[in-house]
Protein backbone atom coordinates (compact mmCIF):
# COMPACT_ATOMS: atom_id res chain seq x y z
CA UNK A 1 0.00 0.00 0.00
CA UNK A 2 2.57 2.56 0.18
CA UNK A 3 3.77 2.12 -3.51
CA UNK A 4 0.46 3.09 -3.71
CA UNK A 5 0.32 6.09 -1.53
CA UNK A 6 3.45 6.82 -2.83
CA UNK A 7 2.80 6.20 -6.73
CA UNK A 8 -0.39 9.00 -6.35
CA UNK A 9 1.63 11.66 -4.49
CA UNK A 10 3.79 11.42 -7.74
CA UNK A 11 1.20 12.05 -10.36
CA UNK A 12 -0.23 14.61 -8.00
CA UNK A 13 2.69 16.67 -8.31
CA UNK A 14 3.40 16.04 -11.26
CA UNK A 15 -0.31 17.16 -12.20
CA UNK A 16 -0.15 20.51 -10.40
CA UNK A 17 3.41 21.43 -11.54
CA UNK A 18 2.36 20.41 -15.09
CA UNK A 19 0.42 24.30 -14.64
CA UNK A 20 3.59 25.51 -15.24
CA UNK A 21 5.27 23.51 -18.55
CA UNK A 22 1.42 24.51 -20.68
CA UNK A 23 3.18 27.21 -22.59
CA UNK A 24 6.46 25.72 -23.64
CA UNK A 25 6.65 23.03 -26.11
CA UNK A 26 9.94 21.35 -24.47
CA UNK A 27 8.08 21.44 -20.86
CA UNK A 28 5.60 20.21 -21.99
CA UNK A 29 6.42 17.12 -23.66
CA UNK A 30 8.94 16.69 -20.67
CA UNK A 31 5.94 16.56 -18.22
CA UNK A 32 3.54 14.40 -20.75
CA UNK A 33 6.36 11.92 -20.44
CA UNK A 34 6.43 12.61 -16.42
CA UNK A 35 2.59 12.07 -16.40
CA UNK A 36 2.76 8.77 -17.77
CA UNK A 37 5.23 7.42 -16.36
CA UNK A 38 3.47 8.76 -12.89
CA UNK A 39 0.17 7.30 -13.94
CA UNK A 40 1.62 3.96 -15.02
CA UNK A 41 3.44 3.79 -11.50
CA UNK A 42 0.11 3.28 -9.81
CA UNK A 43 -1.39 0.31 -11.68
CA UNK A 44 0.95 -2.02 -10.61
CA UNK A 45 1.06 -1.66 -7.28
CA UNK A 46 -2.95 -1.20 -6.54
CA UNK A 47 -3.47 -4.51 -9.26
CA UNK A 48 -1.01 -6.32 -6.33
CA UNK A 49 -2.89 -4.67 -3.32
CA UNK A 50 -6.41 -5.81 -4.98
CA UNK A 51 -4.74 -8.94 -5.48
CA UNK A 52 -3.56 -9.40 -1.99
CA UNK A 53 -6.76 -8.91 -1.12
CA UNK A 54 -9.30 -10.88 -3.00
CA UNK A 55 -7.90 -14.37 -2.21
CA UNK A 56 -8.63 -17.35 -3.95
CA UNK A 57 -11.01 -17.92 -6.81
CA UNK A 58 -12.09 -14.15 -6.54
CA UNK A 59 -8.96 -12.62 -7.89
CA UNK A 60 -9.63 -13.20 -11.27
CA UNK A 61 -13.10 -11.28 -10.79
CA UNK A 62 -11.30 -8.18 -8.55
CA UNK A 63 -8.55 -8.08 -10.96
CA UNK A 64 -11.49 -7.36 -13.45
CA UNK A 65 -13.00 -4.64 -11.77
CA UNK A 66 -9.92 -3.03 -10.69
CA UNK A 67 -8.97 -2.47 -14.35
CA UNK A 68 -12.53 -1.17 -14.93
CA UNK A 69 -12.53 0.98 -12.43
CA UNK A 70 -9.03 2.37 -14.52
CA UNK A 71 -11.34 2.50 -17.51
CA UNK A 72 -14.03 4.35 -15.40
CA UNK A 73 -11.47 6.88 -14.63
CA UNK A 74 -10.05 7.91 -17.70
CA UNK A 75 -14.27 8.39 -18.89
CA UNK A 76 -14.65 10.98 -16.03
CA UNK A 77 -11.09 12.25 -16.33
CA UNK A 78 -11.88 13.07 -20.09
CA UNK A 79 -15.29 14.48 -18.83
CA UNK A 80 -14.24 16.51 -16.48
CA UNK A 81 -11.76 18.17 -18.84
CA UNK A 82 -13.89 18.49 -21.42
CA UNK A 83 -16.27 20.40 -18.82
CA UNK A 84 -13.15 22.86 -18.05
CA UNK A 85 -12.54 23.64 -21.39
CA UNK A 86 -16.46 24.38 -21.77
CA UNK A 87 -16.46 26.62 -19.32
CA UNK A 88 -13.32 28.71 -20.74
CA UNK A 89 -11.68 28.40 -17.32
CA UNK A 90 -8.27 28.45 -18.85
CA UNK A 91 -5.67 25.68 -19.72
CA UNK A 92 -3.64 26.55 -16.76
CA UNK A 93 -6.81 25.57 -14.77
CA UNK A 94 -7.21 21.99 -16.73
CA UNK A 95 -3.94 20.67 -14.39
CA UNK A 96 -4.86 21.88 -11.36
CA UNK A 97 -8.11 20.79 -11.69
CA UNK A 98 -6.89 17.01 -12.65
CA UNK A 99 -4.62 17.00 -10.04
CA UNK A 100 -7.47 17.30 -7.36
CA UNK A 101 -8.24 13.43 -8.80
CA UNK A 102 -5.18 11.52 -7.40
CA UNK A 103 -5.88 13.63 -3.96
CA UNK A 104 -9.41 12.41 -3.94
CA UNK A 105 -8.05 8.75 -4.49
CA UNK A 106 -5.18 9.61 -1.79
CA UNK A 107 -7.90 10.08 0.88
CA UNK A 108 -10.05 7.01 -0.61
CA UNK A 109 -6.52 4.86 -0.24
CA UNK A 110 -6.32 6.14 3.20
CA UNK A 111 -9.34 5.46 4.42
CA UNK A 112 -8.75 1.89 2.67
CA UNK A 113 -5.25 1.58 4.59
CA UNK A 114 -7.29 2.63 7.74
CA UNK A 115 -10.07 0.14 7.34
CA UNK A 116 -7.45 -2.75 6.61
CA UNK A 117 -5.73 -1.78 9.82
CA UNK A 118 -8.97 -1.71 12.35
CA UNK A 119 -9.60 -4.84 14.02
CA UNK A 120 -11.85 -7.26 13.46
CA UNK A 121 -14.32 -8.34 15.71
CA UNK A 122 -14.73 -12.25 15.53
CA UNK A 123 -18.34 -13.37 14.81
CA UNK A 124 -18.31 -16.80 16.75
CA UNK A 125 -19.67 -19.41 14.13
CA UNK A 126 -23.16 -20.87 14.45
CA UNK A 127 -23.45 -24.26 15.36
CA UNK A 128 -25.18 -26.27 12.39
CA UNK A 129 -28.35 -28.06 13.15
Amino acid sequence: MPAVLGSLVVLALVLATMTFAVHSQILAVIYVGLLGAAAFATVAPLQMWVLEKAQGAGQSLASSFNIAAFNLGNAAGAWLGGAVIAHDLGLGSLTWIAALLPVAALGVAALALRLDRAPTIGVPVCAQS
